[in-house]
């Protein structure tokens, strides 16, 4: 499946894990692990997909709980608060 297509299938992070399929799992997670120059995997959008599919099927509840509560309110600040 290409990986736009699978992209359409994939749906957005909730609060609760939700399961994956094997489509969306071949379409999402880069093919073998990679460190290179320190980032995981060549490119931004490789480790921003393999993201999504992991907070897809770990939910957000848990996500949440790897970082203070003052990163995420400044990370949502800086990305959604600018316009308000």
């Amino acid at each position: 499946m290409p990986p736009n297509e699978a992209h359409e299938n994939l749906p957005v992070p909730g609060l609760r894990p939700q399961l994956v399929t094997v489509d969306q799992y071949r379409a999402y997670a880069p093919e073998k692990f990679e460190l290179l120059g320190g980032y995981l995997f060549y490119g931004a959008e490789d480790r921003r997909r393999l993201l999504k599919l992991l907070l897809v099927n770990t939910g957000l509840l848990e996500a949440v709980k790897l970082v203070p509560e003052e990163r995420w309110r400044e990370a949502l600040e800086l990305v959604y608060g600018g316009g308000r």
